[in-house]
């Protein structure tokens, strides 16, 4: 929006202007559609699957319908997109033909950082729970901070809080290329991973060309920053963007200016502690569970201690931090085995997710959902290795999002390789998981979902069973078995709690 030239759109209010958000159910989108709404834009939008999230902003003011029609654009000023809408859809042209000013979502995005100062969140893994922390430790300390998150978080009741003060906490998705583009206060990149990166495939859509342009791309970002705060412990990281004038590391390594030592990981959590420049060392406790949400709290006081806060005063709020919706979320016990449903897409977050799994010392039987045709077709190796962390994988279909099936792709290819590796495994489907789990769960197991798809059905369907059981057992009824979370496009309470602990508000994120 920072080229539209619209008056009223620059001067911080949106009153007389149309906006209209194609994918509103998607968790970002939805997030910057009710930006918009409290800046006094006339907000509309359209889903293709639709979902309980458009009526959720239907609630609010803002016209939400499922399915995409070219008349939905013929009034509207602006028209915003995400990368999973192409170029030519029908919708778009009709936006184009009426004269409607058409922008990417990462756009948008960049328009919010020119209204506040922001915290910008980067990185192939963690940036949905760093972004997430920062926004904790910032509101405890500053309580008009805002908020644009790509998944939920209890403290703000979604992923969207609208501040009037000066700082933006905001989660920026490295898979748009538009990344590269975004001014920040302080940027901060956890890491980069060959993912995200079509390679020999001719898929753009949520895809760089190369791990090359990737690369290219952080390094825009980051000295397009005032600040930048960087994990050092990350291969090639500090060679790429170390440079900066006013870079921080962090991470375990000797050379790190913000140095994590004396890590203690437990099953629910962990502690440890963390030498700040100019603070000394600081006690760290979290609520949450691996040594990769170790990283991800020092990332964030790292921010939050380079733009100017104290976080001393803050280290409460992170510890009772448990977490966004779809990372380690609670869905209860069936048959005494715990149910857990993690997002974790790709071999880097399968392995860590796995690893903070093992540490619970119980028996890990994953469920293992690969996410979409070109990520799973460059992946499949490491990504067979990962889950082969597990007691027992059971391998799904592919999610596709989207995407064309890739000939000779297949859940095949990962268990047979986790068998090879000596592990357990079968493939089925959803609804199949669900029977095999519910037949055979135990006491001393942990049953966990793993995936950006609708694996987390499986999570739910389970939970279900043994609310159902509950209440046979108790003569009080019959238990629902809408439990279905907030997507990346969304939907109702499965009452699942995000992080580890009991039974509360639930959110599931389906990448876009």
């Amino acid at each position: 929006m920072t080229d539209l030239d619209i008056e009223t759109a620059r001067s911080g209010s949106g009153v007389g202007q149309r906006i209209h958000f194609m994918g509103i159910g998607g968790v970002s989108m939805a997030a910057l559609a009710r930006w918009c709404h409290e800046e006094g834009f006339t907000v509309s939008g359209c889903d293709a699957s639709g979902g309980p999230v458009l009526a959720e902003l239907e609630a609010l003011g803002i016209t939400a319908c499922a399915g995409h029609d070219p008349r939905h654009a013929e009034t509207a000023d602006i028209v915003v997109h995400s990368m999973a809408v192409p170029y030519d859809h029908p919708e778009l042209e009709a936006a184009r033909a009426a004269g409607s000013k058409v922008l990417r979502r990462i756009a948008l995005l960049g328009e919010l950082f020119t209204r506040r100062c922001a915290v910008a969140v980067t990185g192939t893994n963690g940036k949905s729970t760093t972004t997430a922390m920062v926004a904790t430790l910032l509101l405890a300390l500053d309580d008009e901070t805002s908020v644009q998150l790509g998944a939920s978080l209890p403290i703000i009741g979604g992923s969207m809080r609208y501040g009037k003060g000066k700082w933006l906490a905001a989660e920026v998705d490295e898979s748009d290329p538009g990344f590269a583009d975004l001014v920040s206060a302080v940027a901060v990149i956890t890491n980069l991973d060959d993912d995200h990166v079509a390679g020999e495939y001719d898929e753009r859509r949520n895809y760089h060309a190369s791990f090359e342009d990737l690369q290219a791309a952080a390094l825009r970002f980051a000295r397009a920053a005032e600040k930048l705060v960087y994990c050092g412990d990350w291969p090639g990281l500090r060679e790429l963007v170390g440079a900066h004038e006013h870079a921080v590391s962090y991470g375990t390594g000797a050379g790190c200016d913000y140095r994590i030592g004396a890590v203690h990981l437990a099953a629910a959590g962990s502690s440890f502690e963390l030498s700040v420049p100019g603070l000394g060392v600081l006690r760290v406790e979290l609520s949450v569970p691996g040594m990769h949400n170790v990283l991800n709290a020092t990332a964030a006081l790292a921010a939050t201690h380079l733009a100017g806060f104290d976080p001393r005063p803050a280290l409460g709020a992170l510890k009772a931090f448990t977490g966004v919706g779809r990372r380690w979320q609670s869905y209860g016990a069936l048959n005494g085995a715990s149910i857990v449903d993690d997002y974790a897409h790709n071999p880097t977050k399968v392995a860590a997710t796995l690893k903070a799994a093992r540490a619970t010392g119980l028996k890990v039987r994953a469920v293992l959902q690969p996410h979409r045709w070109v990520r799973t077709a460059r992946q499949w190796p490491a990504l067979a290795k990962a889950a082969a962390l597990a007691d027992e994988v059971v391998v799904l279909g592919v999610y596709g999002a989207g995407e064309r099936p890739i000939e000779g792709v297949s859940p095949e290819l990962i268990a047979e390789r986790v068998r090879e590796l000596g592990v357990p495994a079968r493939i089925t489907d959803v609804v199949g998981a669900e029977e095999y789990l519910a037949a055979t769960a135990a006491p001393g197991e942990l049953l966990i979902t793993l995936g950006a798809g609708d694996v987390w059905r499986v999570a739910a369907g389970l939970a279900a069973r043994a609310a159902s059981e509950a209440t046979a057992a108790t003569g009080a009824g019959g238990a629902r078995r809408d439990h279905e979370p907030e997507s990346k496009g969304g939907a109702p309470g499965a009452k699942a709690s995000a992080g580890s602990g009991g039974v509360a508000n639930a959110t599931a994120t389906t990448e876009r």
